[in-house]
């Protein structure tokens, strides 16, 4: 039978709009049925899918017609995985991915009408089958649904009861007034707070719950007290706030502009420089008296993508340190010279590290004699004249003093532990300490009983310095601590070091030699470079030109270099202030920072 080819055409194009219909029709099936994959959590092994115990037909589906309720329940093993989540973390959470949608007539009415949807767990009470919803452990969260299909993550986390025991739910529920498909489910560490940075929006609340609107003004962080430490300790932090912040270019600070975004915790305030170099920013709880409170964006909320409450990263590696303060608090310089000092975990000393760059250490010690048992010996050995690569004994060192601040790269810290360790020289226990420090923290690497350089850097500074003086150390030595890790820092401050005003720079080396208290080695190149830039930007580059005419109007500078004095004090220090400038702009655009200040948070 001979078959008319346009007619076979034909049919052939009739079977494929067909079977496009039939998967259309599938696919718009399923997703009005809801995910056909059942619904469970990840087992040890990350390939295996334990499903969840379905208490209705709404959980097997997981698909939630509107105004109706899914319920499930952990397995045993599950309930074992959230204990060992737990004990690891001292808290952990359900995070639920799930996909609203509102019907066209809620999608008109949606400003004039809050969605409701519920996510909370529920126990078993005394043993019965039935499942009981106690009110204290359900979360409310009302929203307002822009029109279509969302897709957002929400986590609940439980704590431990007042008693001090792990109450484990026996299994979660969900319930929405709009359609709503449960994607997935992961167990995790308890997260509080929004994170709006990403392609699915993440909103986390403790058992307590919350509401959010899609203002993001505010948000209630009063349940982070049932899941977090209450207070630092030795082994254990108090949970950090994570700032995330817009990186769109009218959000951004400019060298000529700074944009701030200014919060309220609880009555303090603290404002934020948003800034090109830094996406996210970490602040430790224990700054503030009272964190677990609302906290409130009262200025550029635009600029805001994010603040969530979490375990500082390295919280369970804290737990295995009981005596000693090894761990580092990890923050942004800005909020260390205002910390509570009532806050340490050590009465002599608290240990920090710049959030920004890891292995940047910071000690803030008690008085100067509790600075000189960690570093007097290592400054002799480093950088004093005439004891340059010596170790002193503490009768040799006697009375002297090392310095009111300091800064040290592995390579030093490495020389003088293996001399030690070499010429088996008795270091102090401070020392000691000190050693396993930057052992931990990846500063040194052990190498049998000798030691290898690592990455990072050391900075100390004293509570015996007055406030002001304090802030100028602290600038100071933060950026000889960038110097050391940054090779393109280091190349371009040694590019602006060979072509400035050489007159200028012929009174810096003259300005060192006159102060012998100084100590400093001006036939080392690495040091004068590194001297020359911090010299430079421990103040504003409006503030760079006075400062070297009022040190070449010293007495003792004068009598040393008269000359280069007068010439500084002639040109008002331009030569200095030019070289400022250019340095300025680099800091700015590779770090975000400034001359004069090395902070982007600060006391409002």
């Amino acid at each position: 039978m001979k078959i008319n080819k346009k007619a076979l055409i034909i049919i052939l194009i009739c079977l494929g709009l067909f079977i496009l219909a039939d998967v259309v029709l599938a696919l718009v099936f399923m997703n009005k049925k809801g995910n056909t994959q059942k619904l469970g959590i990840a087992t040890e092994n990350p390939a295996v899918v334990e499903e969840f115990i379905y208490c209705n037909s709404e959980a097997k589906n997981s698909f939630i017609k509107e105004s109706s309720r899914a319920q499930y329940e952990f397995s045993n093993n599950q309930r074992i995985i959230l204990g060992s989540s737990f004990e690891k973390n001292s808290n952990a959470a359900l995070v639920i991915r799930v996909g609203l949608s509102l019907s066209e007539k809620q999608a008109e009415n949606f400003q004039n009408k809050n969605i409701a949807f519920e996510y909370g767990f529920f126990t078993k009470q005394d043993g019965q089958s039935n499942i009981v919803i106690k009110a204290d452990e359900t979360s409310l969260l009302a929203f307002n649904q822009t029109e279509g299909m969302a897709v957002i993550d929400f986590s609940l986390a439980f704590a431990k009861k007042p008693n001090g025991s792990i109450q484990i739910p026996d299994g979660f529920y969900v319930s929405s007034d709009c359609e709503c498909r449960i994607i997935s489910a992961y167990i995790g560490e308890a997260v509080i707070g929004f994170d709006l940075s990403s392609e699915v929006p993440f909103f986390g609340y403790s058992s307590n719950g919350g509401y959010f609107d899609n203002s993001f003004k505010d948000f209630d962080f009063t349940g982070g007290s049932l899941i977090f430490a209450p207070q630092n300790t030795k082994i254990g932090f108090m949970p950090d706030f994570i700032i995330k912040l817009s990186d769109k270019t009218e959000h951004l600070s400019t060298l000529e502009k700074s944009i701030f975004v200014k919060l309220n915790v609880g009555g303090e305030k603290i404002k934020v420089k948003n800034v090109a170099a830094a996406k996210e920013l970490t602040v430790p709880t224990a700054t503030f008296k009272d964190p677990f409170t609302r906290v409130e964006i009262s200025e550029n909320r635009v600029c805001v993508e994010g603040i969530l409450m979490k375990n500082p990263s390295n919280y369970a590696d804290a737990k295995n340190y009981v005596n000693e303060v090894i761990i580092p608090v990890r923050t942004e310089p800005g909020l260390i010279l205002d910390w509570n000092v009532n806050n340490w975990r050590n009465k002599d000393y608290e240990l920090y590290e710049w959030d920004r760059f890891p292995g940047i250490l910071y000690f803030d010690t008690r008085n100067y004699t509790v600075q000189d048992n960690f570093f007097r010996r290592l400054a002799f050995f480093a950088e004093k004249e005439g004891y340059k690569g010596k170790l002193l004994t503490n009768e040799e060192l006697g009375s002297m003093h090392g310095f009111n601040a300091l800064d040290y790269r592995p390579e030093t810290f490495a020389d003088f532990f293996n001399l030690a360790a070499k010429t088996k020289f008795q270091l102090n226990p401070e020392e000691l300490l000190l050693k396993k420090i930057l052992l931990k923290n990846g500063l040194l690497i052990a190498d049998g009983e000798f030691v290898k350089p690592g990455a990072g850097a050391v900075v100390s500074i004293s509570q015996e310095s007055y406030s002001s003086l304090r802030w100028q150390l602290v600038a100071h030595e933060a950026w000889h601590t960038l110097f050391f890790i940054d090779e393109e820092f280091r190349n371009f401050v040694a590019a602006v070091y060979y072509t400035m005003d050489p007159l200028s720079l012929e009174f810096l080396i003259d300005y060192f030699k006159s102060q012998p208290q100084l100590g400093y080695d001006t036939k080392d190149d690495y040091l004068m470079k590194n001297e020359f830039m911090a010299y430079l930007l421990q103040q504003g580059v409006g503030n760079i030109g006075q400062y070297f005419v009022n040190h070449a109007n010293w007495g003792t500078v004068k009598a040393f270099t008269p000359y280069l004095c007068d010439y500084v004090i002639r040109t008002n220090g331009a030569g200095f202030e030019e070289a400022g400038v250019i340095l300025n702009d680099f800091i700015f655009d590779k770090y975000g920072l400034i001359a004069g200040n090395i902070a982007l948070i600060s006391r409002n």
